[in-house]
């Protein structure tokens, strides 16, 4: 096989990637294979029919130390914590260069150094703080390069720790720690002050001095500043280390801790530990119109066996003796999916509907029951890992869910041989390659514009479907993407709320985390990332990543920066909705409104300094739901006047509602009603009336107002929607974000490989 027919003749895009990231030194297609396979036939079989393929350091890495090549097959690792002196912390920036020189990324968490203000004892008295070490550890990602890039950096720190406000702060300078990713470490105990509105005390012991540093804060107000950081600059993430800690095998071993989080913090991982990723692709066991669990559950266990030949190949590689050592004792692999949001079009599911939620948890827990099982299988061959405490493992409650009672048997008869099996990572460029969406998430677009070079020398653009899309659009005659079944759904259009009760599915059934990107309109308020926050937590999500469109830190993505300042000031400038408060020396004015079904008294606010209606309100005599419902029109209505809207906006906003019965049966009997169809309509033309007799009414200058100021906001938003789009560093296209990767459709660019 060749591999144009592997990728296919019209994926260049595929083709590209996998001549720039992955084939070595003009090897074949078949060299490759047999390269990253290390003469697993099986595996081999498993690699040409797409049922599995290893993340990309392996693919790129694999038998390359053969040739004396220094390059681990890990992906990422975590690097122990600094301990709160000066030598440890220099010493951990050497490790981060030692390890990004053998092109693995990392995470490092901060909690252990002392606060702001501490006292030292040495010529400064007392610390700059924790805070102040990030530089150090930016610095270094950003100096050490890997085969034309940086390294990977994910820097952590404990929401109880003193510094925790200047840490969440960080990034709102765009100048600073831009190399590193950021993300808080937050207990249950945190968000149940959050939800309730307490006080929340951040404290730190320091050991050397006896120094105690505590620090009141205003849980919800903290949060809300995390929030608001998320939603200008996307950073930074929240972990949710309570479940991170308790939802493992690992959890009742009193020897066991996690340390930090590798950078797309979809491993977390014991000091040293290592990230060691393949995925099964998915939409590959669709056999007709079903889903081949029977043959997942093979392909799951020949996987297994895969990965734990690649850790015990790689063992040497590692760049640090710590490394070696966390890798040799715990073994974690990180198996994970991708093609989630092609096997739900492919099964035709709305991705986050009950169906599809019941179909990927049966999928899921098939996975890592399988994958334990496999893993007992080889420690009956091989042994458990070194640190394999069975007492303690048969006790984690994440087993006692996961697995069948035949798979508990067999731990009980063989144990394990890895300490952590699955993990959901990005798999950004590899899904890119491949032509299907990556890990759990749905489509970025089924669409994009791909540039290419003419013979003249110019650029030209057209418009490329995805295959999935394309196929479907093809067989059934489709020419727009907007007609496609809705079940062809993607980030654009989901909704985030079912994007949360996806992950948190696949969250049940994974023993590690996953790497996924919430993407949300430009349009969203801070209270809405603030409520997407709790609602992960409280799906049991061990960590979020979430984007907005057009935030700040797309700025400091785009190749051209630009120098348009009056847009930018006119971009700052566009308020978000505030009620107007009611004038002091408002007079309400009665006005008797006859209806189908009684009489209503409009009470209609005037302020004459202000020459406008500040305040409308109903009084009816008699009770019934209509009533209620009335008021709360004249309520809204009355909101909206005082958010800046005239009564042609309320016009427009009821022209579509129908008639209602009792004023056309109150007419046929010829009562005396009230101009209008509906109580809203005829409350309209009471408040219209109102204003002709103030001698407020200009209708014409109105509307034509209202016609100016649509198309200026039209303007804006369409140079906005230019402006604020993320273009690629290497081709200038823009870049799509789909499980914490930035990935180019364009020239195959990547940000989180």
């Amino acid at each position: 096989m060749e591999i144009i027919n592997w990728l296919g003749k019209d994926n260049k895009l595929g083709l590209d990637i996998w001549e720039k990231k992955y084939k070595y030194d003009g090897e074949t297609f078949e060299a490759w294979l047999n390269r990253i396979s290390g003469g697993d036939h099986e595996l081999k079989e498993m690699l040409i029919n797409k049922e599995f393929i290893f993340a990309g350091r392996i693919l790129s890495n694999r038998g390359l130390a053969k040739l004396g090549r220094k390059i681990t097959y890990s992906n990422c690792y975590v690097i122990t914590p600094p301990e709160d002196n000066i030598e440890s912390i220099f010493e951990t920036a050497k490790k981060l260069a030692r390890t990004y020189s053998y092109g693995g990324g990392c995470g490092v968490d901060i909690s252990k150094l002392r606060p702001k203000g501490a006292e030292v004892n040495n010529s400064a008295k007392y610390t700059t703080g924790s805070i102040s070490f990030m530089d150090l550890y930016n610095m270094t990602t950003d100096v050490i390069g890997q085969k034309g890039r940086r390294g990977a950096l994910m820097i952590s720190i404990d929401v109880n720790h003193p510094d925790i406000e200047d840490f969440i702060k960080i990034k709102s300078d765009l100048t600073k720690i831009q190399k590193a990713n950021i993300s808080v470490r937050v207990d249950e105990n945190f968000m149940k002050a959050v939800i309730d509105g307490l006080k929340y005390e951040t404290e730190f012991f320091v050991k050397d001095t006896g120094e105690v540093i505590r620090k009141a804060v205003d849980a919800r107000k903290l949060f809300k500043e995390l929030a608001v950081q998320n939603w200008r600059f996307a950073e930074p993430g929240i972990l949710f280390w309570d479940r991170i800690s308790k939802w493992n095998l690992l959890s009742e071993d009193d020897e066991f801790e996690y340390a930090g989080t590798n950078p797309c913090a979809e491993e977390p991982l014991p000091a040293g530990g290592s990230c060691l990723l393949g995925s099964l692709i998915l939409p590959t066991f669709i056999n007709g119109d079903k889903f081949d669990f029977e043959r997942l559950q093979v392909a799951v266990t020949k996987s297994v066996k895969a990965l734990n030949n690649v850790l015990d190949e790689g063992l040497p590689l590692h760049p640090l003796e710590e490394q070696r050592e966390s890798v040799k004792n715990w073994r974690q692999i990180g198996l994970g999916v991708l093609g989630v949001g092609d096997l739900l079009i492919k099964m035709k599911l709305k991705y986050g509907s009950q169906e599809s939620l019941e179909f990927c948890d049966r999928v899921a827990k098939t996975i890592i029951d399988s994958a334990l099982k496999a893993s007992a299988l080889l420690a009956k061959d091989f042994g458990t890992y070194p640190k394999f405490k069975k007492e303690s493992i048969l006790k984690s409650e994440f087993l006692l869910e996961n697995a069948s009672s035949e798979t508990i048997e067999l731990i009980k008869k063989y144990g394990l041989r890895n300490s952590q099996l699955l993990t959901i990572a990005p798999t950004g460029s590899i899904g890119t390659m491949l032509q299907i969406s990556t890990g759990i998430e749905p489509n970025f677009a089924f669409s994009y514009t791909r540039k290419t070079e003419s013979l003249h020398g110019e650029d030209v653009f057209y418009k490329v479907f995805i295959p999935i899309a394309k196929k479907y659009m093809d067989e059934h005659n489709i020419e727009n993407e907007d007609n496609l079944p809705e079940y062809f759904v993607t980030a654009q259009n989901l909704n985030p709320h079912d994007r949360i009760k996806m992950q948190g599915v696949w969250q049940k059934r994974i023993d590690a985390s996953i790497s996924s990107t919430i993407n949300l309109v430009n349009k969203v308020s801070v209270e809405e990332v603030e409520q997407l926050y709790i609602e992960g937590w409280k799906n049991g999500l061990k960590g979020m990543t979430i984007y907005r469109a057009g935030c700040d830190r797309e700025g400091i993505l785009t190749v051209e920066k630009s120098s348009d300042k009056t847009l930018e000031n006119k971009i700052k400038t566009i308020p978000r909705g505030k009620l107007k408060p009611i004038a002091t020396d408002t007079i309400y004015y009665p006005n008797t409104m006859k209806i189908g079904c009684g009489k209503l008294k409009v009470m209609i606010g005037y302020s004459p300094t202000e020459r406008a209606i500040q305040d409308i309100y109903v009084i009816r005599s008699g009770t019934g739901g209509c009533e209620k419902n009335i008021q709360a029109v004249a309520i809204y209505m009355s909101g909206i006047l005082r958010l800046g809207g005239n009564l042609f906006m309320l016009e427009n906003a009821i022209e579509g509602v129908s008639g209602c019965t009792s004023f056309a049966v109150a007419r046929t009997k010829n009562q005396d009603i009230s101009q209008g169809s509906t109580c809203p309509s005829a409350i309209l033309n009471i408040l219209k009336k109102f204003e002709k007799d103030m001698g407020l009414d200009a209708h014409e200058q109105a509307m034509k107002k209202i016609d100016e100021e649509e198309k200026e906001e039209l303007e804006i938003k369409e140079e906005v929607d230019k402006k604020m789009k993320m273009n690629c560093p290497e081709c200038g296209a823009s870049l799509e974000i789909t499980g914490g990767c930035y990935s180019c459709r364009n020239c195959g660019y990547s940000k989180c490989e």
